[in-house]
């Protein structure tokens, strides 16, 4: 999605937990986007439940693999 946009770089990166309830079950989802004209193309974390510092920055570095010419504004 990230490549048929074509968004300009340096990219603004959102790391986000939400939890949604779909009926009675409920879904921890921890997404990393990248920020383009107020909204963002999200990756998700490929588990359920709250995350810890080592899955968040294993998700960021999987981000960093798909596009490893990456510039992160910070």
């Amino acid at each position: 999605m990230i490549a048929l946009l074509n968004i300009p770089q340096p990219w603004v990166l959102n790391l986000d937990r939400t939890e949604w309830q779909f009926g009675q079950t409920r879904y921890n989802i921890l997404m990393l986007g990248v920020v383009y004209q107020g909204t963002a193309v999200w990756a998700m974390l490929d588990k359920r439940g709250n995350s810890n510092t080592t899955e968040r920055i294993a998700l960021i570095e999987r981000f960093l693999k798909w596009f490893p010419d990456a510039e992160v504004k910070t």
